[in-house]
């Protein structure tokens, strides 16, 4: 009785020619070159003006609070206009929840909201850690305004509804590098608020001169 051989086993290529194989290398390829890449081609906006000096007081405890205590951060500020109701509010909490995207970054970015006095008492208990809210009256207020306009006003922002002043009322976001330069304006929708995050990230680990 003759019986019949078994099949021969399917006879298969080099290792190195394995799709599977291709496809991780090439992944490697691109996770490794991929942050030279973004390095290359990704930048913080450049400086447009000096903020200048300036100090107000912390919501929360009155402290005097400025320039001078974030000397050498890197801080996003946010404007709230007074009174500053429900809207207002969770626009100023969801700012904050932005700090959470610099936490491997530690102190060397800080959020700032920078509120009108009569916006001031709803924003109380909102500060925490690496976010300062801090007030004062009109006449405290009008030079760090006055400073983020004109550097407005040279980036070309002239349209209306848009200037920092106004955007007190229309809570918009200013950058500010480690050595005191305004660097740009975002608008507070979903992209102003990654592109500010982006730049404050981007000058935070490679300096405001890469």
């Amino acid at each position: 009785m003759t019986t019949e051989s078994a099949a021969e086993p399917e006879a298969r290529g080099p290792w190195w020619k394995s799709p599977f194989v291709i496809a991780f290398l090439l992944g490697a390829v691109v996770l490794t070159v991929l942050p030279f890449m973004q390095r290359r081609f990704l930048k913080a906006p450049p400086a447009i003006a000096p903020l200048g000096a300036w100090q107000l007081s912390t919501v929360d405890d009155a402290r005097p609070f400025g320039s001078a205590e974030l000397s050498g951060k890197v801080f996003l500020t946010f404007f709230a206009n007074g009174p500053c109701e429900a809207a207002c509010v969770e626009a100023q909490r969801a700012f904050g929840r932005g700090l959470d995207h610099t936490d491997d970054l530690g102190d060397k970015v800080h959020f700032v909201t920078v509120a009108r006095d009569s916006a001031a008492p709803a924003l109380k208990g909102l500060a925490a850690g690496r976010w300062h809210v801090v007030t004062g009256a009109d006449e405290a207020l009008a030079p760090l305004l006055s400073s983020f306009h004109a550097s407005w006003a040279l980036r070309g922002g002239s349209d209306a509804g848009t200037t920092v002043s106004e955007q007190m009322g229309l809570p918009a976001f200013a950058l500010v590098d480690q050595e005191g330069q305004v660097r740009d304006f975002w608008r507070d929708d979903s992209a102003g608020r990654g592109n500010a995050i982006n730049a404050a990230r981007l000058l935070a680990r490679f300096g405001p001169n890469p």
